[in-house]
Parts: structure tokens; sequence; C-alpha cells
């Protein structure tokens, strides 16, 4: 690791990083010395790189982190070992994540602690106080103390667990208006490259439109309701940016997809995961299973076109966003990829209940062309500065809340193009000015800016409408999507 930071001589980016927002970047090399922490989140290995090592000797910062990983991370197989040895011992401390919930019935907070497998633990008022917002709203990853009293009840059940202490790994305040003015600072190409930086890849492997595609991906953290898909081959960094841009993100690989995991469930009175986080990502879509499929499928197309959903007599409303990514086969041509010709149509690849399906395909924003990465090797990887990635979580969440649509719709004429187009262009230009122009208004944005991001938002929503033609020629003929900045 430190042979590898040797090697790497700072470009100018890094040292005007440097002198600018020293307080929330983090040299992206340093959290790489050993392949076994790429099961830990980024934002984790990060923050304990930017508290526990000195760049410029990295080694014994690296070690007390070995050891600090080594004494209090809880492999899921040793989790009754663990309860044994809280139990035995009256308290413990664990490394991972931690999520709070409000029991209504029985008036009672209660914490989901995966590294113990228990779902009941208690946890304590000045917890509550400090962090509830971010454990009550997706839960965040620290280290915790937990203590044993079997002297607690609700009813006659014994509930011994309680978490007493919680240092978070994550920043939980960040200031939007700040990071807003640093923009001002920098060129597009500079703050492009320090994005590109921040999510993991070194820019200095890729094009300008290679950069944008790769920032596209970020676009479902930063607009509600957003729905992707992405296809493209194997090991081009797809579950990595999503497993590793938010904690907010949530990663589903494969496997049967039931209506009481991604909505409600009525047993235990629980909102599924799309009710808890901002971005819900299918991991290999291909191999996802419906259970229930008719049932999942309707739900999950309601809810992609209204953000509502309905179990039982309640109805529920979320924001998260939607995206399905896969692996799919390409043909090489004069160099040029493209999805193989095999395929009737470039979502074949999706499960026999959805591709097919225009009502479902028609409410998907945009298709990521993922046949244009290339796969991700070593030396692909950031080595320079970037956000730290608990900041840039943060961040990420507040322009979430920023409604900019206004920009788009004030400077460009979508003439009769249909609602759902004109919306979908809208919703990822809108989603990748808050990345590259979060500075800009309607006043101040440059035809050439506003350009730069409805070009990519147009393509990735014609091939959607293109791939909708193919499957159903009937209902959708041959049209290009082709909006007109005004002015």
């Amino acid at each position: 690791m430190q042979e590898e930071q040797n090697k790497y001589e700072f470009t100018p980016l890094d040292h005007k990083l440097q002198e600018t927002m020293s307080d929330r970047i983090i040299l992206k090399s340093l959290t790489r010395w050993n392949d076994a922490y790429k099961e830990f989140p980024r934002f984790v290995m990060e923050y304990l790189v930017a508290r526990f090592v000195d760049p410029e000797n990295p080694v014994g910062g690296q070690s007390k982190i070995d050891r600090i990983l080594t004494e209090n991370w809880v492999d899921s197989a040793e989790k009754e070992l663990i309860k044994s040895r809280i139990k035995e011992k009256g308290v413990y401390n664990l490394l991972g994540s931690l999520q709070v919930r409000l029991d209504a019935s029985k008036d009672h907070y209660w914490v989901t602690v995966p590294a113990i497998g228990e779902n009941t633990v208690r946890i304590t008022r000045n917890i509550l106080v400090e962090h509830g917002d971010s454990l009550l709203a997706g839960g965040a990853w620290g280290t915790s103390t937990i203590e044993y009293d079997n002297n607690y009840k609700v009813g006659t059940r014994i509930y011994p667990f309680v978490v007493t202490d919680f240092k978070p790994f994550q920043i939980t305040r960040v200031s939007l208006e700040d990071y807003v003015e640093k923009r001002r600072l920098f060129n597009t190409e500079e703050w492009i490259d320090l994005l590109l930086n921040t999510i993991g890849f070194d820019p200095a492997y890729y094009t300008i439109r290679q950069k944008l595609l790769y920032l596209l991906r970020l676009v479902p953290f930063v607009e509600k309701n957003y729905n992707m898909i992405e296809l493209g081959p194997r090991e081009t960094g797809k579950t990595y940016t999503y497993r590793n841009t938010s904690p907010r993100s949530f990663v589903i690989s494969g496997g049967s997809t039931t209506p009481a995991t991604l909505f409600y469930h009525k047993g235990v009175k629980r909102l599924g995961i799309i009710g808890q986080k901002d971005v819900v990502y299918f991991d290999e879509i291909g191999r996802t299973r419906f259970a229930d499929a008719d049932a999942t499928v309707n739900i999950l197309k309601d809810y992609m076109q209204t953000g509502q959903f309905s179990r039982g007599d309640q109805e529920f409303t979320s924001t998260a966003s939607i995206v399905l990514a896969g692996n799919i086969e390409l043909d090489v041509k004069d160099g040029v990829s493209k999805p193989s010709e095999r395929y009737t149509h470039w979502l074949a690849v999706l499960p026999p209940e959805i591709n097919t399906d225009t009502a479902f395909i028609d409410r998907l924003n945009a298709y990521v062309p993922g046949w244009e990465f290339s796969k991700i090797k070593k030396e692909k990887y950031a080595k320079g500065y970037g956000f730290m990635t608990d900041y840039f979580a943060e961040i990420l969440k507040r322009l979430r809340e920023r409604a900019i649509q206004t920009i788009v719709a004030s400077h460009v004429d979508f003439g009769s193009e249909t609602s759902r187009n004109q919306d979908s262009v809208q919703k990822t230009t809108s989603g990748l000015l808050k990345l590259i122009f979060p500075h800009k208004d309607v006043d101040t944005i440059q035809v050439d800016e506003l350009k730069m991001c409805l070009d990519i938002a147009v393509e990735a929503r014609q091939i959607i409408y293109d791939q909708m033609a193919v499957i159903s020629p009937g209902e959708y003929s041959s049209h290009l999507i082709t909006p007109r900045i005004r002015g």
C-alpha cells in the first residue's frame, strides 16, 4: 500500500483540494491495503482511515485499524458465540450497523443488530436523542456497546440486550450551502474528476463521455422516485457503486423477492426496504424471481408511477428510487460493443414477468448503456483525493431535497413529447445538473452546461423508447426524442 502511495504523483486538482477542502476529502488510495476489507462499506473504511492513518506514514495507522476490526467485527457465523460473551461478560463492544424502529403497539423503540442476529434490542434514551435521526432513517454504522440485563421485561418476555453507547462512523450534519460555495472554486472538468474520484474511480482512465455515464449512476441518489436500468458486461463497477456510495442504498442480490420484503410485512407490521431506503438496487436482475409474481410486479409498477403502494387497508408513500442492473452478452463490431444480436430486444435478460411488459418498461426513466464501461482493473480505482464517502452521502441526501426541474422547464421546449418521455428527460437532466452544477440556477445556467446534461438524459430515455418499439411496434412507432433548448 505504501509502495502504491509512493508511486502516486499529486495532480494540480489534488493540491487545489488540499488548499480548499482539506477537512472533507480523503486520499482514496489509503483505504486499500487489504483485500479482505472489501466487505466493509467504503464510508466505514474511510472513517477509520481519516481518524487513524497519517498519509505520510500510513502503516502504523493501518495496523491499528487491523486490530480494531479483528477485535470488534463479528462474522455472522459467530453471532451465537458473541451473544454468549455478552451474557457472560455483561458488556461487549461491536462494530457494525444499527437500525432503530418504533413499535407503537408496545410504545417502545427496538434496535436491529445484524451482528448478533437480534431485532428486539433495547437502546438508551441518550443515544436516541443524539443519533435518533440517522438510526431511525435507515440506520447507521459505528461501534456499539451492548450490555446484558435479564431483569427487563415487556409483558412476560425478557429482552436482555441493550445498546448503551454508540459512536457513528458517519457524518450526519453537513452544510449544503457551503458545499455549493466550494463548487464555485472549480471548473467543470475539475469538479467532474472530483466526483469520479469520490465514487472510487480514477478519472485519468476515462473520456468525458464515460465520466458522465458514471455520474448517471448517481442520479437515483439525488432524484426522488427515479427509475433506471443498466445492463452491461460483468465487472464494470455497477454493484460497487451502489453498495459503497451511500448507506441509504440497499442491494438485492438476485434470489426471490416478495411484497413483504419490498413493501410491507403484515405479520410484523414493518415497512420493507422501499419504505426505508433512498435507492433500492436489484443486482443480477435476470436471476431475480418475484414471489407471487402478479402481485409483486403490479405493486412495484404502481409504485414506480405514483410513489405510493397499498398493503391491505393501508397506503404508504415513499421516495425510493429503483435501479435494475444485470449482465448482457455483447457483440463487438469495428471495435464498438453493442448488446448481442441474439437478443430480440435489449431488455430480454429481465425476468419473464417484466421483460415484455411495456407498461413496466415505460416507467423506467433511463437506460444506462453499460457496454460503454470497461472492466474495472485494480489500477483504475481512485488514487487521488475525493470527498469522504460519509460526507458525500449526506450531500447527496441534501441535493435530493432540492427541486430544480424548473431549470429544465424554463429552458427546454419538449413540444408534443409524451408526458413520460418529458418527465424522464427532465428528471435525468435535473439529477445531472444537481451533481455537476449545484451552484447554478435558472438565471445562471449556460446553454452548453444544460446541453451536456440534456443530451445524456435524452439518449438514456431514447434507448427505453426504442426497445418498447421493438417489443410492441403497434403501440410504439419509431420516434426520436428531440427537445429544443430555448434561446
